[in-house]
């Protein structure tokens, strides 16, 4: 279980970094990021809600190691939050049918064609992952 803490961890440690490249600045791969809305607007969130986000995944970076080796605080709870990301992580892989997710009906931008191969099936990898580590974690 270790290893797998250790790989999800290390995914999130470089999709956190990526995202706080974006927040102070950085421009690669940022017009790849995000769908393509209606009449080819292009989804860009604010760099205060993409520094958020970098907070957040920093977090989910830690997450997977709790589930192993959990603090003694966090012994009782650690697991719930484990499925609760889980669950969270399979739902944004499977998508809101029109633009995120493997289910996604607006294929019109670079995001699309990413986010089904590569973005969606990692969400959905990291998902299974959060919970199996979940189960049989600690």
């Amino acid at each position: 279980m270790i290893t797998l803490a250790v790989f999800v961890a290390f995914t999130m440690l470089i999709v956190s970094f990526l995202h706080f490249y974006w927040a102070f600045g950085g421009k690669y791969g940022l017009e790849s990021a995000g769908p393509k809305l209606e009449g080819d607007k292009q989804f860009i969130p604010s760099g205060k809600l993409i520094f958020i986000v970098a907070c957040m995944m920093l977090g989910l970076a830690i997450l997977p190691i709790q589930l192993v080796t959990p603090l003694p605080i966090l012994q009782s709870s650690i697991s719930y939050i484990g499925f609760f990301i889980a669950i969270i992580f399979i739902v944004r892989g499977i998508g809101d049918f029109k633009y995120v997710g493997l289910f996604k009906t607006v294929y019109n931008s670079n995001f699309a064609q990413l986010d089904t191969r590569y973005f969606s099936p990692l969400i959905i990898t990291l998902g299974v992952a959060y919970g199996v580590l979940s189960v049989y974690g600690a």
